[in-house]
């Protein structure tokens, strides 16, 4: 296709299947162009409580890539110069492309999609001793911290008290 251009492990097949799904968004959308749409005072503030959620995350010993992608992507909206913008969305990708190597690294995974272009479907997985639904809502997954008061979640603000 084109000569080898990446070293880091697993970044030339991300980028192979970004272009095949940017070829799929082409054919179905064509060429688009929308406003940014970014860096209201509001979208500043979420990313300065995005940034503070992923740091207290990793301090307290339970980081994972939801946090780091969710401050990455909090920081791309808080731009609104366009050079700042592009530079906060190549950071969104890179820790996208680390996730998914992540993913791919691990033998359960691995050896699900070896060989195949698509990601092996969702298994239902038994809820563990220690991860439990936190209470906040019924829409995320069942997690370590669940009882730990003021612990930032996908479910809930870190101002607001659970529901239980």
């Amino acid at each position: 296709m084109y000569p080898t251009l990446f070293t880091t492990p697993g970044v030339k097949a991300f980028a192979e299947k970004i272009d095949r799904e940017r070829q799929a968004q082409l054919a179905k959308f064509g060429d688009q162009h929308h406003p940014d749409g970014t860096g209201s005072v509001h979208q500043q503030n979420a990313a300065g409580l995005a940034r503070m959620e992923c740091d207290d995350a990793f301090a307290s010993g339970y980081g994972t890539w939801c946090h780091v992608l969710f401050e990455e992507v909090r920081e791309a909206l808080a731009e609104s110069d366009p050079a700042k913008l592009r530079a906060e969305l190549v950071q969104v990708a890179a820790v996208c492309a680390a996730w998914i190597h992540d993913i791919d690294s691990r033998p359960a995974v691995a050896r699900q999609i070896r060989g195949t272009e698509t990601a092996p479907a969702v298994t239902e997985e038994p809820e563990t001793a220690g991860n439990r639904q936190c209470g906040h809502d019924d829409y995320h997954d069942a997690h370590e911290w669940a009882d730990r008061p003021h612990i930032w979640c996908p479910g809930h603000s870190l101002t607001e008290e659970p529901t239980r």
